[in-house]
């Protein structure tokens, strides 16, 4: 008599490696982390460094405008402003204790003269700008407590449009006034004012101010 039995099949082990499974989603995990902190710490310097250079820019604002209101009190000491061209305000300005942030003048000039042509109106009357003062931080305010170089500014002056298409003579003691302050390469602070007198020797009045932050 056969004694047969039916053999079970044998349960088939397959070998699994769970540390090999997991070790790709580690690595996705690890490298999404570093990529989220590389924002980060960019995200950070880049706010850091736009609001450095927003306040660089309130500050070159605040030198420009100091800059018209001292021109503007030294206009009233001068008895004729005919020749807008020849003004001479007396203001001095002291030499700077530390370097002076450096100004390219005729460049602003440009800038400030192809603004005035492409919104101006008055044709062969459109305000020349002309050079009268500069200076620096440390001699505008008396001192400059930040380190590093001191604020550069400068001011021009114009002839108030009269009609008369004559940009240079100014017959109504009526002028304009526009000061560039630079604080380092690239923090720009601007600044204008119209001032005007009834009649020479007369008190100054402020008729318009302008005031505009950039870089």
């Amino acid at each position: 008599m056969w004694n047969w039995t039916r053999s079970s099949p044998l349960p088939i082990f397959r070998g699994r490696n769970d540390a090999g499974v997991a070790l790709p989603g580690v690595l996705l995990l690890a490298a999404f982390l570093v990529s989220v902190t590389g924002w980060l710490v960019g995200h950070t310097r880049t706010e850091v460094a736009l609001r450095a250079a927003l306040e660089q820019s309130h500050r070159a604002t605040h030198v420009a405008e100091a800059a018209v209101q001292s021109v503007a009190m030294a206009l009233g000491r001068v008895p004729d402003w005919t020749a807008v061209d020849a003004l001479d305000l007396a203001l001095e300005c002291r030499p700077a204790p530390a370097a002076v942030a450096a100004m390219d003048e005729r460049q602003e000039r440009m800038w400030l003269q192809g603004e005035m042509a492409a919104t101006s109106r008055w044709g062969p009357d459109t305000p020349q700008w002309q050079l009268i003062w500069s200076c620096h931080a440390d001699g505008l305010l008396g001192r400059w407590p930040d380190l590093g170089a001191i604020p550069s500014v400068v001011v021009w002056v114009a002839d108030d449009p009269e009609g008369d298409a004559r940009p240079l003579r100014s017959a109504n003691q009526r002028l304009l006034l526009t000061a560039i302050a630079r604080v380092g390469a690239d923090a720009r602070g601007e600044a204008g004012a119209t001032v005007a007198r009834a009649a020479p020797g007369a008190a100054i009045e402020l008729a318009a101010w302008r005031v505009a932050g950039g870089s």
